[in-house]
């Protein structure tokens, strides 16, 4: 392993131009450290809840809850039959509440609220907590827990995970780690991501799972404090740690560029889906013929692959309108239903 990329005094334009091209984690210290919120978090559990009990509306959140353990991570049962948590619905006063108790405990169970919409859940709160940059649609989810681990897992958009209480440990893994890191089914997982069964990468037995060892030679590992964010490109693996024993937030944003006019990007875990049930039943070469041709027509064909054809009638290989983006959704739906 080795630690992760860092820079200082990031501008929203560096940040464009120069950190999101070039498809790296970059950890920005300080980003955030003038938020509202870190400087309660820093002051302490209790003066740093009731500064976001002043922003509840009432409204019950995703919480999740576990057993105290080695690694307390929210993640598959041992035979994968299952999850190791109960998950439930509760206002922010209850979750704070407990989280206050569990605060006198020596070894607590881990308890999350996962991924509340800030702006629905705690109004206002993100206004005076602003990300500087991103443009202020990008509207972000807030994470409140004390010590838990999230197993590694990635997302389809960018995001900038920003610390706002107690320490975080991220390891990223590139998305070439993916054969490498024992995934479980993409349809059946813990969260909504895509995620590895190994509860801890850092703690796993080797034994069991021999692959960790190459995968870990790729990996970057960063530890930040409040105030400090971190960029995590689309598809980068990504496992967090909750480290300090009371009370750790985040607040983090995503967002994917359009592409097209008029459509939200949510096809890609949908695309992957369906090619896994499109190819799963052909034989082993059909399947490499298959491979090839994503290759090409997915991945390929750009610039010079296409200089044989004339710009304006390219179709599918050239712009997409709205227009033509909705035909083509259409005449794929109706492939479907037929």
């Amino acid at each position: 392993m080795k630690p992760m990329l860092e820079r200082d005094r990031v501008t929203r334009e560096i940040f464009e131009q120069e950190i999101v091209p070039a498809y790296q984690p970059v950890v920005m210290r300080g980003l955030v450290g003038q938020w509202p919120l870190v400087t309660q978090g820093r002051a302490g559990l209790e003066p740093c809840l009731q500064y976001l009990m002043s922003f509840d509306q009432g409204e019950a959140v995703d919480a999740v809850l576990a057993k105290p353990g080695p690694t307390r991570a929210f993640s598959y049962k041992p035979e994968l039959d299952g999850f190791n948590f109960m998950y439930d619905k509760r206002p922010y006063a209850a979750l704070f509440e407990q989280l206050w108790r569990y605060s006198h405990f020596a070894e607590p169970p881990s308890l999350a609220a996962q991924s509340a919409l800030v702006s629905e859940a705690l109004p206002g709160l993100e206004r005076v907590n602003a990300c500087p940059l991103l443009a202020a649609d990008v509207t972000p989810r807030i994470w409140i827990g004390n010590r838990a681990t999230v197993p590694a897992h990635f997302d389809d958009s960018h995001n900038i995970a920003c610390v706002a209480a107690g320490r975080r440990r991220f390891t990223l893994l590139p998305p070439q780690c993916a054969p490498l890191l024992y995934l479980g089914p993409p349809d059946y997982a813990p969260t909504p991501a895509p995620m590895s069964v190994v509860p801890d990468l850092l703690t796993a037995d080797r034994e069991r799972f021999p692959l960790l060892a190459e995968a870990l030679e790729h990996a970057a590992v960063a530890e930040l404090e409040p105030g400090d964010a971190l960029y995590i490109p689309p598809l980068w693996f990504h496992q967090v740690e909750a480290l300090a024993p009371h009370l750790n937030i985040l607040m983090n944003y995503w967002w994917r560029p359009e592409p097209a006019p008029q459509r939200k990007d949510d096809l890609h875990i949908a695309a992957m889906r369906l090619a896994m049930l499109a190819f799963r039943h052909l034989p082993e070469p059909e399947r490499e013929g298959w491979r090839a041709m994503l290759a090409h027509y997915v991945f390929g064909a750009r610039d010079e692959a296409l200089a044989h054809i004339p710009a304006g009638q390219r179709h599918m290989f050239g712009e997409v309108d709205a227009a033509f983006d909705a035909a083509i959704r259409r005449d794929i739906a109706d492939r479907m239903n037929s």
